[in-house]
């Protein structure tokens, strides 16, 4: 399956633009330029078939994506594959404004050279938010672990042999024992199974929180009503949904901004106004700033 790209586009940009290429079912080969991952067609779309094996690269005009399941797929089914790396990848999303903002500051004409800014997700809402609560108030070795022992014990394996992300229907059957004795959540477990069961009886789904025409405070607020979402989770999920208004300042991007520019340690109000000139893409050009080292250079 061959993916259209905009450009310009980075590859190794978007999979290494936060920390979820590391999580499970992801698996990064960046030598390689590829990224392997799993993908489980009914969690996607109830019904809709089987678990899809998927080897993603670079290729001439695009990106390539080598699929392999237990049966030849119909069309239908890939298109939800299509839909679903389309989504992860945020292909479709446009940063043409931001990138013109960039290439007037010479600190930030990388961004727009290499076409910077778009950030590895997941297919579903729910998967997002449920790996956002098992990165709160731990390590992120205890994050890739929990994320793991979930994929292991509830996800549906391909023809690898490796579990995908489980859909919240799976998640949902589980006790909240399970989530603490098994997946070793701790204090998440009850948030964990509390989520999971409001996307599997309907109550949320992803136009809840996806949806371009809502407002970024009423948002944000829907975010910050889930169980165990405060404003570090909050922030990071606005940032995975592309509102970028938002700086979704946290303990680390406000040592990051204050060592870079001089600013008093804390004071997210000096921050916020070193940011302002870029308006809706204020917090995409904060995260450019702080994460340039991961990627400058190459």
């Amino acid at each position: 399956m061959r993916l259209r790209v905009p450009s310009p586009f980075d590859f190794d940009l978007v999979l290494r633009g936060h920390g979820w290429v590391a999580l499970a079912p992801h698996r990064h080969e960046r030598e390689a330029g590829r990224l392997h991952t799993v993908l489980d067609l009914e969690a996607l779309a109830p019904g809709r078939g089987p678990v899809v094996d998927v080897e993603l690269a670079a290729a001439e005009g695009g990106l390539l994506a080598k699929l392999r399941a237990r049966r030849a797929l119909a069309r239908s089914e890939l298109s939800l594959v299509r839909r679903a790396l389309a989504t992860s990848l945020a292909l479709e999303r446009d940063l043409s404004p931001f990138w013109s903002q960039c290439r007037t500051r010479p600190a930030m004409r990388w961004v727009a050279k290499r076409g910077a800014g778009r950030l590895l997700r997941s297919p579903l809402v729910f998967e997002d938010l449920l790996k956002l609560l098992l990165t709160t108030n731990c390590t992120w070795a205890n994050t890739e672990s929990m994320v793991r022992r979930t994929c292991d014990a509830l996800g549906r394996c391909g023809p690898a042999r490796r579990p995908a992300f489980p859909s919240a229907r799976r998640c949902a059957r589980e006790s909240e024992a399970f989530w603490r004795n098994e997946v070793r959540a701790g204090y998440r477990a009850a948030h964990c199974k509390q989520l999971a069961e409001r996307f599997a009886a309907g109550e949320l789904d992803d136009a809840h929180f996806d949806d371009p025409e809502l407002p970024t405070p009423e948002l944000r607020r829907r975010l910050l009503a889930l169980p165990g979402f405060g404003p570090y989770a909050a922030g990071q999920a606005l940032r995975l949904l592309g509102r970028f208004d938002d700086l979704a300042i946290d303990a680390w991007v406000r040592k990051q901004v204050s060592e870079l520019h001089g600013l008093p340690h804390g004071d997210d109000r000096a921050i916020a106004e070193r940011y302002a000139e870029f308006g809706r893409f204020a917090g995409l050009a904060l995260w450019m700033d702080v994460t340039k080292p991961w990627h400058v250079g190459r």
